[in-house]
């Protein structure tokens, strides 16, 4: 069992491990929000299969879970997920010109 921790840091967790604290922290919100799987799924516009697949760990697409994260009002969670942060002045300028492709080089 996953223990409910609101502020960790996923450095040295599995992605299986990743999909089960997550699909915890969303069960967690829809009993909050006294919904049962059916209503989500239906609020979400999923299956109820998707919906418990998702809690318990065993992964959806990502279409799938930001729909789920919509209809629990949570979407905006989603904003700094792969945003750049600056931490340099280098980091900076190269954020005000993205690259469009990766190089070849290794």
């Amino acid at each position: 069992m996953i223990y409910y921790i609101m502020n960790i840091r996923f450095d040295f967790y599995t992605p299986s491990e990743i999909s089960e604290i997550l699909g915890e922290r969303l069960k967690t919100q829809r009993l909050a929000l006294n919904l049962t799987q059916a209503a989500l799924a239906d609020k979400a516009g999923t299956g109820i299969s998707t919906v418990a697949r998702i809690e318990s760990g065993q992964g959806g697409t990502l279409y799938n879970i930001i729909r789920l994260a919509m209809a629990l009002g949570m979407v905006n969670h989603f904003s700094e997920l792969f945003d750049v942060v600056p931490t340099n002045i280098e980091d900076v300028i190269a954020k005000q010109n993205p690259r469009l492709r990766a190089s070849n080089k290794s």
